[in-house]
């Protein structure tokens, strides 16, 4: 069941960049750090550096652990290989910080040609403070991903072939790893467990794939469970061909957000064409909406995503290069994207670290940094008939709030953050505009109070009398037009052309003639 996990990485000059969150750091490194195979899985950002963890080949598979400053200087690196084994580091999701500073780990060992579920516990300096392991010889068991739970304990989701088939496995352990309960989850076929995450009821949604349900090959397979495992209900999506899971979270709203691959058509035979997938559920599983993003490739898949505190998402993963498009040749280049609360694409951008057809670049974790940028990690790996090593090494990069990884790579992204920020916004008031994005027209309507019968920041000094002005993303002023007792407004937005634009409600008139009452942002498509 364990397979060799490929890797990759990248490098550049670092780059800085000031904007009105404060100065955005560049970098796009590649790090060899035992002279032979590496790859990373996660990152954590820390007050002055970031902690990179994944799988590495120091004298057998091993843990490797990478530390970086905030300019993506190394300053420390070592591994962790258990006497007794190989050990695998699980996949995105897996590292994660504890109440306490410390950090664990939920991943597996192989031992003897079985696999084992593994738990390591590090303190604040990623030294360890104890292991456990979870197996049930001669059945393999996987270790995917881990949470630590509100009682102080541990949740990991794997996969196990104790039943003659592959089952999604949930283990639950206190605090010092000592398993309280397991168990499993599936049909007649195979499914395996890729994540999951807390919930607000105190239970969990697990997510990965199925082939024992759905409509055919393998499926996308979420799982609702409580808190003690107990199955609460469970739901496919996807089509004939195979897709899966590569992230799942639950949203603000308390609904969910899963991450993957839809297959979208069979190529040559035997190579299903995927796509990077979002999923929006609500909290008892109903579709919400659905959008995939690119187009489709032989490689595909997003495996990390958040939520933004603006309602976007942003997510990363890997797709087939474009050589041979419009369906590429296996080969990933790494990919991050930005979509809206409903799914709509803000923003989509490809990375390579060796320009080569032959190369692979990709991404396995993203998360956003306190200078409001991002930064990602994975692994590169190219030939040398490419003018490269050939070896395979970690891959960190680390890009702005437009998920830019130079100054410049979307001027009117980088523009828009910072008027934005400064002058376009009233936190007090968001315009209600719809359709967005809009076509050939767009209504922009005025949030009411409870009673109905007066806008939200309606006072007698302000009066009933309004200005709603569109601004282009240099601050230019496009439109204007007045609202005079009126709850709303339609614009022709074909005047605009596509592009992003400012709305901001002001004052007409009276005392307080000019005064800002709310804002929006608008897309035209």
């Amino acid at each position: 069941m364990m397979k060799p996990i490929s890797i990759l990485i990248l490098l550049s000059n670092l780059l800085t960049w000031n904007t009105s969150q404060g100065q955005q750091v560049y970098f796009n490194n590649r790090y060899d750090l035992f002279n032979s195979w590496e790859v990373a899985w996660n990152v954590i950002e820390l007050d002055s550096t970031y902690l990179i963890v994944g799988g590495a080949d120091n004298g057998g598979n091993s843990i490797g652990i990478l530390f970086v400053d905030k300019q993506g200087n190394q300053t420390l690196e070592r591994s962790f290989n258990h006497p007794a084994g190989s050990d695998f580091p699980g996949l995105s999701g897996s590292l994660i910080q504890t109440t306490d500073g410390g950090f664990a780990l939920g991943g597996s060992i192989n031992i003897s040609g079985v696999s084992n579920v593994m738990l390591w516990r590090f303190d604040e300096n990623m030294d360890t403070l104890w292991t456990k392991i979870y197996g049930d010889t001669p059945n393999d068991q996987i270790g995917y991903q881990c949470k630590q739970t509100p009682d102080g304990g541990f949740i990991i989701i794997g996969v196990t072939n104790a039943s003659g088939n592959d089952d999604i496995l949930l283990i639950k352990t206190d605090s010092l790893g000592n398993k309280e309960w397991d168990t499993i989850y599936g049909g007649g076929g195979d499914e395996s467990g890729i994540a999951l995450d807390l919930t607000i009821d105190s239970g969990y949604v697990l997510g990965g794939f199925t082939r024992s349900f759905g409509a055919g090959g393998a499926d996308m397979y979420v799982v609702k469970v409580d808190s003690l495992g107990g199955q609460q209900w469970d739901t496919t999506f996807g089509g004939i061909y195979d897709d899966g899971v590569g992230v799942i979270k639950q949203t603000v709203d308390g609904g969910y957000l899963i991450g993957g691959a839809y297959g979208q058509f069979i190529l040559s035979g035997s190579f299903t064409q995927r796509q990077p997938y979002i999923i929006k559920l609500n909290n008892q599983g109903i579709v919400e909406w659905e959008r995939g993003y690119g187009p489709a490739r032989l490689v595909a898949s997003l495996t990390s995503i958040h939520e933004q505190t603006d309602g976007s998402f942003v997510a990363a993963g890997q797709a087939a290069n474009r050589a041979g498009t419009p369906n590429g040749n296996g080969f990933e280049e790494g990919i991050v994207l930005k979509v809206g609360s409903q799914g709509d694409s803000l923003w989509y951008r490809v990375y390579e670290y060796v320009p080569c057809d032959q190369s692979s670049d990709f991404l396995r974790d993203i998360k956003p940094t306190s200078d409001g940028g991002f930064i990602s990690v994975g692994g590169i790996t190219a030939p040398i008939a490419c003018g490269d090593t050939g070896t395979q090494d970690i891959w960190v990069l680390k890009l702005d709030s437009c998920g830019c990884a130079y100054v410049g790579c979307d001027s009117a992204c980088q523009q828009l953050v910072g008027i934005d920020d400064l002058q376009f916004t009233n936190p007090k008031l968001t315009l209600k505009i719809y359709p967005n994005p809009a076509g050939s027209m767009a209504t922009v309507s005025i949030p009411y109070s409870g009673e109905g019968t007066k806008p939200s920041f309606a006072n007698a000094s302000v009066g009933k009398n309004y200005q709603l002005s569109i601004y282009d993303i240099t601050g230019r002023e496009l439109k204007s037009y007045a609202m005079h007792n009126q709850p709303d407004i339609t614009i022709n937005t074909k005047e605009l052309g596509s592009g992003l634009y400012f709305l901001r409600l002001t004052a007409l008139g009276g005392r307080h003639d000019g005064r800002m009452l709310g804002s929006g942002k608008l897309v035209v498509e």
